[in-house]
């Protein structure tokens, strides 16, 4: 990766000239440019069209205030004069290309030299193809190598026909998922949660041998004062997927069913599973305090994977409960809750989508569990205040 996997707000001049120094050369995923865009119409366009030929392509960086010889090859980090650059290009991006970008961020870098270097990250979009329409252009670009051109009506199909193919792949990986799921749990009754990238691939982007990410999975976030609501699940191992971590339902001495389980996918697919408990008089039931804490927990848990691994990546986070028929939603108002139980086989929430786990993460998880909580006929989840906070108490 370009930048080493940082994320575009933690970059210093260094970084950039580390570019220099290992002479990384431009290609269709990254550019130099010495001096920012102007404000004629043309130097307008430029931009637009450089930014869009890499977002209908597989995404990279422009990189403003580096200068590169003819083959592409970065010499000398000079920067630019700092002004409202970041403003502009954002502003411009947000006028002038259909549809937007969903995760385009850009960042000015201060350097030693009282100058700034712009960085314009720009993701393999969900949304493309793209369509720069500034003043009535109205035209598709596309990067090939270190050059840009206008999309032919072939490419423009083809775009459209992958992006219906990437929310199709996403289907079809989420249904192996609940078949495999369904094999193994039998007819025990499971809480599911998962996230993944929204452009889901078969690549592998992270690593079974990264410590930090194992560490991750180790030292899960929880919440005091919440008794069960930990989602962790001990030391993560290898498997064929990427890293598992799990753990028994210690109240049994043979065969114990598998209490809870949390495996990171090398393709950034993350999936978390509970077992729900069952009251021998009242049977199975969602604890709404602890199992909603341990959603909470779990949202916090991807947030701090993507966040570090996959930032800016726009994401899918899926929520189903297995075998749910007849389960009931616990609260402070047991006699009463009893009265309405779920009547089909699996409670199944369908897909919430985000642009930004990082800003929108509260709100979707409330919005998860609001929806939740509809599914047993109350307004909401009245454990979370307008803003999406928690209440630990």
């Amino acid at each position: 990766m370009v930048f080493r996997g940082k994320r575009l707000s933690s970059l210093q001049e260094q970084d950039l000239q580390r570019l220099v120094d290992d002479q990384v050369q431009e290609r269709d995923s990254i550019e130099y440019k010495m001096g920012m865009y102007g404000n004629s119409d043309d130097d307008k366009r430029e931009m637009l069209k450089d930014i869009t030929s890499m977002a209908n392509h597989r995404g990279g960086y422009i990189v403003i205030g580096i200068e590169a010889d003819d083959e592409g090859i970065p010499t000398n980090v000079i920067g630019i004069e700092a002004d409202n650059h970041v403003e502009r290009i954002r502003s411009s991006c947000l006028d002038n290309i259909d549809k937007r970008i969903v995760g385009l961020d850009i960042e000015d870098i201060e350097l030693s030299n009282n100058r700034v270097a712009i960085v314009i990250s720009i993701p393999e979009s969900i949304n493309a193809p793209h369509m720069v329409t500034y003043k009535g252009l109205n035209q598709f670009w596309k990067r090939h190598g270190r050059q840009k051109e206008k999309m032919t009506t072939h490419e423009i199909g083809e775009a459209f026909d992958k992006r219906l193919s990437n929310l199709n792949r996403l289907d079809r990986f989420l249904f192996l998922r609940k078949t495999d799921i369904l094999e193994n749990i039998g007819e025990d009754t499971y809480m599911v949660i998962s996230s993944s990238p929204a452009l889901l691939s078969d690549e592998a982007i992270l690593s079974v041998h990264d410590e930090n990410l194992r560490g991750l999975i180790l030292n899960t976030p929880h919440l005091a004062g919440h008794i069960g609501s930990s989602i962790s699940c001990g030391k993560p191992y290898p498997t064929i997927n990427g890293l598992r971590a799990d753990r028994g339902t210690p109240y049994y001495n043979d065969n114990p069913p598998l209490r809870e389980y949390i495996e990171v996918f090398t393709n950034g697919f993350i999936e978390y599973g509970k077992l729900l408990e069952i009251d021998g008089q009242s049977g199975k039931h969602f604890a709404g305090a602890a199992d909603t804490a341990s959603i909470v927990n779990f949202m916090r848990f991807i947030q701090g994977v993507y966040d570090q691994y996959l930032p800016l990546r726009p994401l899918a986070v899926s929520f189903t409960i297995y075998n749910a028929k007849d389960m009931w939603l616990a609260t402070s108002r047991s006699n009463e809750d009893k009265l309405v139980r779920w009547q089909k086989q699996h409670l199944e929430l369908g897909k919430f989508y985000t642009d930004n786990i990082s800003e929108e993460r509260k709100l979707l998880t409330k919005a998860i569990c609001d929806r939740l909580y509809q599914s047993f006929n109350r307004e909401r989840c009245n454990q979370f205040d307008d803003a999406g906070t928690f209440r630990t108490k």
